[in-house]
């Protein structure tokens, strides 16, 4: 019977629910992988990696002083011959996201959603080990968001990473747009609404009026005597105003 080959691994993460839970769903659903140590800040899990040399990292990108992003690129620098970098699964969160954009050059294997799911966590070892196994160049994370069908925007402090089904709709707003979530919250976005377009899936969002494209699959009510499009999300509504001639527009389509 072969034995199975444990593979070390470590946390960096400086929030103590998160390090703990990720730590704790690892030893119930993988007793394979061996956490050798954790780490609340980028400067002791690098030294961390350097002494423990483990297989796989867990990383968080928003970290004090030095963030993620910041050790990965050191551990990038530092391959070499007498030492490889472990497989790198960064954690993040969609409205913590604005470091994303500088990590698009970099590589990792995957990347988790915080509060990580124990089915997400197990396709990412998954990817670990069948990349370990067959010896395969990480995956950019440009390449993994595409994965996940992920849409950028930038916003003011970077970058911005949503679902489809998170956006209600999105209006002009000058040279600039704002993203209306199917949340309820609002995003100030530092693109022309034409640029964004371009990026949209048709299947699911239409150019309603010059100023105004509408997540279609959210459409709940169109009132021609107003002019008014009602959309309904899970926990939030509106009721957006259009020309006649978008409302003309949104109905031949």
């Amino acid at each position: 019977m072969q034995k199975t080959k444990i593979m070390k691994a470590i946390i960096i993460e400086d929030e103590f629910y998160p390090r703990e839970t990720l730590k704790q769903k690892l030893a119930e659903n993988h007793p394979d992988i061996q956490v050798v140590a954790t780490c609340e800040n980028a400067e002791n899990g690098l030294i961390e990696i350097l002494r423990q040399q483990p297989d796989l990292l867990f990383l968080d990108i928003q970290l004090p002083e030095k963030n993620g992003l910041w050790l990965a690129e050191q551990l990038h620098t530092l391959a070499c011959e007498t030492f490889a970098p472990p497989s790198v699964i960064f954690t993040t969160a969609y409205t913590d996201s604005h470091y994303l954009l500088e990590a698009f050059r970099l590589s990792a294997v995957d990347y988790l959603v915080k509060p990580i799911q124990i089915e997400g966590l197990k396709n990412a070892i998954e990817k670990v080990k069948k990349n370990r196994a067959e010896n395969l160049p990480p995956q950019s994370l440009s390449t993994i968001f595409d994965n996940q069908k992920l849409l950028k925007f930038k916003n003011f402090g970077g970058l911005i990473l949503l679902k489809a089904e998170d956006i209600a709709y999105i209006e002009a707003d000058g040279n600039y747009a704002i993203l209306y979530l199917a949340s309820g919250e609002k995003e100030d976005i530092f693109e022309r609404l034409g640029e964004i377009e371009k990026r949209l899936p048709a299947e699911i969002f239409v150019r309603a009026d010059r100023s105004i494209i509408l997540n279609r699959t959210l459409i709940r009510q169109i009132n021609t005597k107003k002019s008014i499009v009602t959309l309904a999300a899970q926990t939030a509504k509106f009721d957006v105003k259009l020309s006649e001639n978008g409302i003309k527009i949104l109905r031949e389509k």
